[in-house]
């Protein structure tokens, strides 16, 4: 099923949630697969959040408490004996509460552990991880998205800036031995798919590096890049 294109407001919340650094975890791992996925989302949303606000950080002072406050609020709580008996008893009721509600837990835990799993339903196998990266050069260079899906072997990638000529932009794997892989010529400035070869997909792997070069269209793909990359970046699982 294709995903639904993300509205303006839902992107724009989710560009500023990144750059807050407000998100973790599973919600961060959505987040990117659904920005990747939104063909009006580029990186330099995310550099336009942090550039506004960086001015709050100038905004607001550390403000130590009065060395009184603890001394008043130790005294408030010596003035309320009736009070905090009161409140003790609650404790007390909630503290059982909270061990019967334990042990019917754990007791609840033990059934759906030991109870045996009808053959009919089997476990469904976990996701395979989702391997994305951000291929970036200079500053008026390429920028390079790119979302590998293990399930299908497909690459989907998304380019812009790449500066037209006689060469094309050609995408490598390079894993931790250092030697660059082809994966084949990709299209400029456009969204496009590439499939990989079952004999390279071992090497999408996290900390990996993509990198992408300019080389002759005739030959590819090439045994080995015949310049320095203009884009790249570490790929990162999802």
């Amino acid at each position: 099923m294709a995903e639904v294109p993300l509205s303006a407001e839902e992107r724009d919340g989710l560009v500023a949630e990144l750059a807050l650094g407000v998100l973790d975890g599973e919600e961060r791992a959505a987040a990117l697969r659904a920005l990747m996925a939104d063909p009006a989302f580029t990186p330099g949303l995310i550099e336009d959040w942090q550039r506004r606000l960086a001015p709050l950080y100038d905004e607001y002072t550390l403000v130590a408490p009065a060395d009184t406050l603890w001394a008043g609020i130790a005294a408030r709580i010596d003035d309320a004996d009736a009070p905090r008996e009161g409140a003790l008893r609650q404790l007390r009721i909630w503290r059982a509460g909270a061990m019967i509600a334990g042990v019917a837990a754990a007791s609840l835990a033990l059934v759906l552990l030991f109870r045996p799993v009808p053959s009919s339903a089997p476990l469904p196998e976990p996701a395979a991880p989702v391997a994305i990266a951000q291929m970036t050069g200079a500053a008026d260079g390429p920028v390079v998205l790119a979302r590998f899906d293990p399930a299908s072997g497909r690459l989907s990638l998304r380019a812009s800036a790449v500066k037209p000529g006689a060469l094309a932009p050609e995408l490598w794997v390079i894993p931790p031995d250092g030697k660059p892989r082809s994966l084949g010529l990709i299209a400029a400035n456009t969204d496009s798919q590439l499939p990989v070869e079952a004999r390279l997909r071992a090497f999408m792997t996290e900390g990996a590096t993509l990198a992408v070069t300019m080389e002759p269209v005739d030959g590819a793909p090439h045994a080995a890049p015949s310049s320095a990359p203009v884009a790249s970046g570490k790929i990162s699982l999802i």
